[in-house]
Parts: structure tokens; C-alpha cells; sequence
């Protein structure tokens, strides 16, 4: 760990990254994303950066590419210097749900880009005695080869993810990405527009999966060291790896999962228990993450004694469900400590209300466990005055 907190992302930051000005057509940023492998695209404004474009901002619904201008869809990006450490750097791209984001010097202006895997191949040590289960996403959503591209388009949009595992007859077959989409599917209606397109095929969204999949699919094991499929990834150059159990998908590894272990080292401490917390939402205000971490505490003070070492993991995204413009929201919690290993859901109408549902769902099951960890005490007890009269 004194390693890692030596290092700096000035000094895994690369130099190469693509900017587009905040008033040029989205049709450009899919275009530049279509042509180069970029994570993020930074949108400046003034030569200072605005926010970052991702593939994510071109699929939303009924909006006019060649009309919208970049800075509509500019997600703000944290605030990362070339002195910060890369536990912060990490912890900010997980809070922001960024692949990468630039660094900035005093003035704002953009030096460099540090994306996930430039932070995760840094520090090896830090994933020594991780297995791929301990942070792969379980039960991921997929898509059967047969269905069409505009479902899987809108399960990514909808699900706010970047790839789907392709299946057929509950076997893995392929995979696809966001990038593969705006790839075939964007990039060749783009290049139309502007007549550079001459007898290239232009897939459309009643193509099916299996025409645009990757097959076959770089995949890992669940009970694999973590540090081997994170070589992988690197060595493919891959966002992510299927997990399977023979044919049978069980897991996904992406590089956000990955980043959870780096992320933890700079998370905030209550009580021993690290709180690391990740957004795919639209917009989250500094009181709503103060009303959360509000109610972690609360959580914490409450069980303290029993809860042990370890982390509380929160990640919100926004359901397609409103009221009025507010969104309901998702909370998957997940409680990982030297004593306690449970998992949960919740909803709510807001950050807070839906933490609040999914860790009253852990504290029943710490309950439960308790419970009956109690019993078997008083069974053992009668069982021992037995055998003593006996």
C-alpha cells in the first residue's frame, strides 16, 4: 500500500486523447469515436474542458446528431491533477462511472488522460489475493443471438451498459459492445452524410446480434486470481471479460469491477468500514451525497459492534420508471467485511430512501443470522446438559 500511495497519476497519465470543441455537432464526436479506440472524448470550451463525451451520449433516444451540439451532452468530469494520487483517481472514476477522464492542470486546460486500466495495471499488488468473483458483477443482463440490434440497443441504454454477453440456448456465443454499434451502425449513417461511404454495408436495427457479435469471446473463471484476468484485459485490450462456468455465463469483469479494490484504498472510513459509492444517474447534487453518507453512518453507529473490517459498496443507476421528471432510483448494496458477506437491492425516490431500502434488506439478513446462530448456541447448550446427565 506505501507504494501505491507514492504514486501519482502523473506518473500513469498518457499524453495521447482526443478533444472536440463544445460547439461542434454530436455527429463529430461519433464520427471521431467510430475512427480512433477513445474511452472519452473531452469537450472544451475555451480550451479549458467542459466535460467528457462517451459512447453512452450518442444512444440517447430522438436526438438529432447533426443538430445537438457536443456541450449538451458533456458529462461534467472530475477534477483530477497530475500530483493526485491514483486512490483518489480511482475513487472519482467510480464515482463518476467514467472509463477515463482528463487531468487538468491550475488553469483547467487538458495535460493528459488516465483511464481505468492505466490505474489498475500500476499496482498489481493491490489485486494479489483477489479471485474474479470477489468483485465480478454476478447474473448479468444478456441478449440472444436471434434478437434484434434495436433490443440490444435499448437494453444498453435502458440497463446503462456497454456490452451484453450473446447467448443461444443458454450457451455464451459472442458478445457486443456500445463500440461495436457506433462502429457499424452509427459510423456508416455518419459517413453518409457527408458522401465518404461507397459500397460499405450499413447494418440497421433489424439486423440481428449474431451479425455484429464477437465470437469467439474472451472469457475468465470465477474462482481465478483476479490479477491473471486484469493481465488479460490488458493484453487484448479489452473494457471487460465474460465469466463463465463451462458454457453457462455467471458473471461479467469490467473495468469499472476491477477498479473497486484500488477505489477502496481512498475511500472514506466510518467506523473500519470503507463506503465506496458509484453513480449512473443524470444528475446527483453534493446535498444528496451528504443526505447518503448521512445514512451509511447511521447504518454503521447502529451495527458497529457486530459489523467487523471491511467495505460498504453502493451503486445507484435511474430506472425508466418517473415521477413527474424524477426518476426512480436502484441501490445495489453490497456488504463485504471480515465477519459478513451479503448482497441486496433497493428503491426509492431518491439516493437516500433507496440506500436506506437496500441496507435495511442487509440488516434483516444480518438478523436472520444472527437468529439462528443464536438457536444453534441454545441447541448446543441442551445437547452438552444432555450428554453430561447421560
Amino acid at each position: 500500500m506505501g507504494a501505491t500511495a507514492l504514486l501519482k497519476v502523473g506518473d500513469v497519465m498518457r499524453g495521447d486523447f482526443v478533444v472536440i470543441d463544445a460547439d461542434e455537432p454530436l455527429i463529430k464526436a461519433a464520427s471521431l469515436f467510430s475512427e480512433t479506440d477513445a474511452d472519452v472524448i473531452i469537450v472544451l470550451s475555451g480550451g479549458k474542458v467542459l466535460g467528457v463525451l462517451t459512447e453512452r451520449s450518442l444512444l440517447r433516444p430522438r436526438v438529432n446528431l447533426a443538430q445537438t451540439k457536443c456541450r449538451t451532452f458533456a458529462v461534467p468530469s472530475p477534477r483530477i491533477t497530475p500530483d493526485d494520487p491514483v486512490t483518489r483517481a480511482a475513487r472519482l472514476l467510480m464515482e463518476n462511472n467514467l472509463k477515463a477522464a482528463p487531468v487538468v492542470n491550475e488553469n483547467g486546460e487538458p495535460v493528459g488522460l488516465v483511464s481505468v486500466m492505466d490505474l489498475v495495471t500500476s499496482v498489481p499488488h493491490v489485486f494479489s489475493r483477489l479471485k474474479v468473483k470477489d468483485v465480478m458483477t454476478s447474473e448479468p443482463i444478456t441478449v440472444d443471438a436471434n434478437d434484434s440490434i434495436g433490443r440490444a440497443i435499448a437494453l444498453m441504454r435502458d440497463e446503462g451498459i456497454s456490452r451484453l454477453p450473446v447467448v443461444q440456448d443458454g450457451r455464451l456465443v459472442g458478445i457486443l459492445t456500445l463500440h461495436d454499434v457506433i462502429v457499424k451502425v452509427l459510423g456508416p449513417r455518419v459517413r453518409a452524410t457527408f458522401g465518404e461511404i461507397a459500397g460499405e454495408k450499413i447494418y440497421t436495427l433489424g439486423n440481428r446480434v449474431y451479425e455484429l457479435m464477437h465470437s469467439p469471446v474472451i472469457t475468465a473463471r470465477s474462482d481465478e486470481p483476479l490479477i491473471e484476468a486484469v493481465k488479460r484485459m490488458a493484453h487484448h485490450d479489452i473494457s471487460c471479460l465474460v465469466v463463465v462456468d463451462g458454457h453457462r455465463v455467471v458473471g461479467i469483469l469490467s473495468r469499472t469491477d476491477v477498479l473497486e479494490p484500488l477505489a477502496a484504498l481512498d475511500a472514506k472510513e466510518e467506523e473500519g468500514i470503507s463506503v465506496q459509492v458509484t453513480y449512473k444517474l443524470t444528475n446527483v447534487s453534493e446535498r444528496d451525497k451528504e443526505d447518503l453518507m448521512d445514512a451509511v453512518r447511521g447504518f454503521v453507529k447502529r451495527y458497529r459492534d457486530v459489523l467487523g473490517v471491511g467495505t460498504i459498496t453502493l451503486h445507484f443507476k435511474e430506472h425508466k420508471e418517473k415521477h413527474g421528471e424524477i426518476h426512480l432510483i436502484h441501490c445495489r448494496a453490497r456488504l463485504n467485511t471480515d465477519k459478513w458477506k451479503i448482497a441486496a437491492v433497493g428503491e426509492g425516490w431518491s439516493l437516500t430512501l433507496a440506500a436506506k431500502a437496500a441496507l435495511n434488506r442487509i440488516e434483516r439478513r444480518m438478523t436472520v443470522s444472527k437468529e439462528l446462530a443464536s438457536s444453534y448456541e441454545l441447541l448446543r447448550d441442551d445437547l452438552q446438559e444432555l450428554a453430561e446427565r447421560y
